[in-house]
């Protein structure tokens, strides 16, 4: 995707997440990831997945061309989970800032009316030197929550350590009054540890440090289904999405982007560690009535993947129906909110071309409104023949809406759900579009729509920084789905680590690595273990699901 080069450079993306009853709004920077939804939670001062994976079917076949030589690949024994012992216990453990070892430049105040006990610690303004730890004894070993006091005159941001890993930057806004800034769901072993907090802007103050043990995490339930938001779903939708839901939390499945309609990168992750992946990624662009993009048998390839017994997953870089086309905001002269006519959603997702026309002529909507309904009937037309066949297809369209770099949804949340719902309803209802189990991707709670399947994410981090499980992007999208969706790690510039998200209780019901640098250059042993984990699902467990 042409975006990728672009994630590293943006500046990262604050989302405003509802932690829960009772609680602030958690804010925090996003971790350097433009697309992170965030796990420091801000507030004023005051059991485990069965382990099931399906049998596979079939001898994997290379998906090569025909009349070229079959693909060779090497054969792995099946790598079998690696958990911890978890020992739950409850636990509150305290450490006051002034009882803490902090740099000499840090001085005791007790200016402000509202810390505990002697007072608080205060000076910090150099990221060189300008650091205080608090040692705790662990009682156990589980995940914890980690909390720190903290008090700015002015928006600040600095960050959070254990034993000399970075969990997070936090970010303060001006305030009066000491807040609680809280990460969730932080595994620590049983021992003594250090927790630090370092300088990045500095000018804060902290009065005390507190870990407690974190629950939330083991409450984390995974149903055995989960209904499709199109009553008149396919029959094959609707097998797939119970396929779907029966694996959810035992297991994941593996998903690859293709760059072309030709299965490169299927094929490098075949010859690499001997499975292709469960679910084929594409992208709709080229047929966009307004794109540039290079012309592909994108539907031919999803019908050939289909036949094979792969899962079929379609996305929409959409170019703005302008006469400066593109997917980004800051490229065209689209603007969204110029479409939103004054018809209901239901009288404008259903329009005829002839009404269309009639609509224009009289002035009720703009060329706009027009251009995105023909756009939305090409995209269905395209991909009529896979609901013909009854291919279900996993549907993400309107992607990582919330970031606003995109024209879909740089005009707001209003617009963007405007367009998610007539989308929706002309390629259900007018197209009769019933193979489709829809993704949703806003990435933002104020962008969440009504219909949808599935929730999911897309997360690049710097090639720094360990992508682990994820763990904390999945509680906020957990609570903030109300615990009724499969959510899922739509795109991803690494895969995430099977031992933590199962350790964590936080398993993505599929993941997708996108392609370019982000297949060659992923580790190959991180490749090989993830494909042949006994807790992957690949093209050969999931050949017969349709059958």
């Amino acid at each position: 995707m042409t975006k990728k080069n672009l994630f590293f450079g943006v500046a990262s993306l604050l989302l405003l997440i509802l932690a829960g009853a009772g609680t602030a709004a958690a804010v925090q920077k996003a971790q350097e990831n433009t697309q992170n939804i965030s796990q420091a939670e801000i507030t004023p001062e005051e059991s485990e997945p069965e382990s099931s994976v399906s049998e596979s079917a079939t001898e994997t076949q290379a998906l090569t061309e025909p009349e070229t030589e079959p693909l060779s690949a090497p054969s792995f024994e099946s790598v079998a989970l690696s958990l911890p012992e978890i020992d739950k216990q409850e636990a509150v453990l305290t450490v006051e800032a002034e009882y803490a070892d902090y740099s000499s430049n840090l001085y005791l105040e007790n200016e402000r009316d509202d810390f505990s006990e002697e007072g608080y610690i205060s000076g910090f303004s150099d990221p060189e030197t300008d650091s205080i730890h608090a040692a705790f004894m662990i009682p156990s070993s589980q995940h914890y929550d980690i909390t720190i006091c903290v008090c700015a005159d002015t928006p600040v941001t600095n960050a959070l350590y254990l034993n000399d890993e970075k969990i997070g930057d936090f970010t303060i806004d001006e305030t009066q009054h000491f807040v609680r800034v809280t990460f969730h769901g932080i595994w620590i072993d049983a021992g003594q540890i250090d927790v630090s907090l370092r300088t990045i802007d500095g000018n804060f103050s902290v009065d005390y440090f507190e870990i407690s043990n974190n629950t939330e995490l083991y409450q984390i339930k995974y149903r055995n289904h989960y209904d499709l938001s199109d009553e008149n779903a396919s029959p094959n939708a609707q097998k797939l999405m119970k396929y779907l839901s029966q694996n959810y939390g035992k297991a994941i499945l593996t998903g690859q982007y293709a760059s072309s309609d030709k299965n490169t990168e299927l094929n490098q992750i075949y010859t690499t560690t001997g499975k292709y992946p469960a679910i084929r990624f594409g992208d709709m662009r080229c047929y966009s009535n307004h794109t540039n993009a290079e012309k592909q048998d994108i539907i031919p390839a999803c019908e050939r993947w289909a036949n094979q017994g792969g899962i079929v997953g379609l996305i929409w870089h959409w170019d703005a129906p302008a006469d400066v086309p593109g997917i980004y905001a800051d490229e065209t002269n689209f603007s969204l909110s110029d479409a939103v006519p004054d018809f209901d959603v239901q009288t404008t997702a259903l329009m005829t071309e002839e009404q269309i026309s009639t609509a224009l002529q009289n002035n009720q909507i703009s060329d706009a409104c027009a251009e995105i309904l023909r756009d939305i009937d090409s995209i269905s037309e395209a991909l009529k023949p896979l609901a013909e066949n009854d291919i279900p297809v996993l549907w993400r369209p309107l992607h990582e809406a919330g970031g606003g770099w995109y024209w879909w949804g740089a005009d707001g949340a209003q617009a963007y759900r405007w367009l998610w719902d007539v989308m929706y309803k002309r390629m259900t209802e007018y197209h009769q579009l019933h193979n489709l189990i829809w993704v949703w991707n806003g990435q933002s709670e104020s962008y969440l729509v009504n219909q949808y399947d599935i929730a999911s994410l897309d997360i690049y981090l710097h090639p720094d920084e360990n992508f682990n499980s994820r763990y904390e992007q999945f509680v906020s999208l957990y609570r903030m789905t109300k615990h009724k969706k499969i959510l899922a790690l739509s795109e991803a510039g690494t895969l995430p680590d099977m031992n933590l998200m199962f350790r964590d209780n936080t398993v993505w019901s599929f993941a997708g690595l996108w392609y370019d640098e982000y297949l060659s250059d992923i580790d190959s042993e991180l490749l090989i273990n993830f494909y042949n984990s006994e807790k992957a699902l690949t093209l050969d467990d999931v050949r017969n699901i349709l059958k």
